[in-house]
């Protein structure tokens, strides 16, 4: 999420400069206990470790400094004299405007962008991203449109060769529908998408390493990256049923998280599968920080899609979420992935199967894509 100013937040209190009256901090206390402030290759990572989950704050940048109000919400007293300023950040205040109400104020070296905030579903912390402008194209620079054309959509068929993927109630294979899928999409947007090259990372049965998608993806020049899944529930036929289309960030329910950490795990069939061990829930952020440019126009894909899916495919939509998919970490562009459907159920899984359900789903996805390609046009032409 970008934050945007909030008029609301006070800018002019009369400062309770804490710094000078450092006090004993309690992590039993209060439900903030800690500040780290910490200096990334892309940008600075503000973590405020809590003891229970908060609301994500208001703030907004003005002279440069960031305001965070935390409402409701306590904070002990000298804790920003406790916090070393690195990075994009010089220095902390924090101003008690009452007793559960705190405004922290930090001050902001010259090169930042923007800032964007998350809150970690497995800590409660509240993780806030300040953007280095060194790492945003300029708005003005000068650039070689041709290189923006919407002339590239890669489609990923998950899993494949000795990955299954999930196993539905009636033995049907994850990576055989998603192929199946991908073929389809791949032959509607050929013959209806003049200027349009679609780029597969596998068209046949065979593995293919995480990693060496995105690679794909990037070396094509793609404009879009699709990756196309099934889902699974731990128990089969329990009822759950359902579409899902996820956007790369850090998860935010139990569900999305345990949903990557399955897709994720096809790692094991890699030969090196240490090469994913610094991508840690914390280093999702700074990764989300190297997407953001790409996030608006991955949201605005989803949207259509699930709207044409509502309209087009029997199986019902759950709507557009996020999770930390390794697969879709590589792809520098606009990207999505898919869950078209639970194979632990028997309905979706059957109408997944059949050629008129794999036919309707593919032409959800193209109408998605027809409308997307206009908006983006439309958009870089701004």
């Amino acid at each position: 999420m970008i934050i945007e100013k909030a008029d609301s937040v006070n800018t002019n209190l009369t400062e309770v400069d804490i710094e000078e009256k450092p006090a004993a901090v309690s992590s039993k206390k209060h439900d903030v206990y800690d500040i780290v402030v910490e200096e990334k290759a892309n940008g600075t990572l503000i973590t405020l470790k809590t003891n229970k989950a908060i609301r994500i704050p208001r703030s907004s940048i003005n002279n440069g400094i960031l305001y965070v109000f935390l409402s409701n919400t306590t904070v002990p007293p000298g804790l920003a004299s406790k916090v070393k300023p690195v990075g994009l950040v010089s220095k902390l205040k924090q101003t008690f405007i009452s007793a559960k109400n705190v405004q922290l104020e930090f001050s902001l070296n010259e090169g930042y962008s923007r800032t964007e905030t998350f809150l970690d579903p497995e800590t409660n912390y509240l993780m806030i991203t300040i953007h280095n402008k060194m790492f945003v194209k300029p708005e003005n620079e000068e650039t070689d449109k041709s290189k923006w054309n919407f002339d590239c959509v890669v489609i990923d068929a998950g899993h494949g060769g000795k990955d299954p993927g999930t196993i539905g109630v009636m033995g049907t294979r994850e990576k055989d529908i998603n192929l199946a899928v991908a073929l389809k999409l791949g032959k509607l947007i050929e013959i209806n998408l003049e200027g349009v090259r679609v780029v597969y990372t596998r068209k046949t049965d065979e593995f293919v390493e995480l990693y060496k998608r995105g690679k794909i993806a990037n070396e094509a020049g793609g404009k879009l990256f699709i990756s196309i899944h099934c889902n699974s529930t731990e128990s089969k036929d329990n009822g759950y049923r359902g579409f899902e289309v996820y956007l790369l960030r850090p998860g935010r329910t139990k569900e999305a998280i345990r949903i990557a950490e399955f897709e994720n795990s096809v790692i094991k069939y890699e030969e090196n599968p240490n090469r994913y061990e610094k991508l840690t829930d914390e280093n999702f952020i700074l990764v989300s920080m190297a997407h953001s440019q790409y996030m608006r126009f991955s949201e605005s894909f989803s949207d259509f899609l699930n709207q044409n899916w509502k309209r087009d495919v029997a199986i019902p939509t759950l709507g557009i979420k996020q999770a930390g998919f390794y697969v879709l970490v590589g792809a520098s562009m606009p990207s999505v992935l898919i869950e078209n459907g639970f194979l632990s159920n028997r309905k979706d899984e059957a109408y997944l199967k059949s050629v008129s359900g794999q036919n309707a789903v593919a032409e959800a996805i193209f109408n998605s894509v027809k409308t997307y390609k206009e908006f983006y046009e439309k958009e870089i032409g701004k």
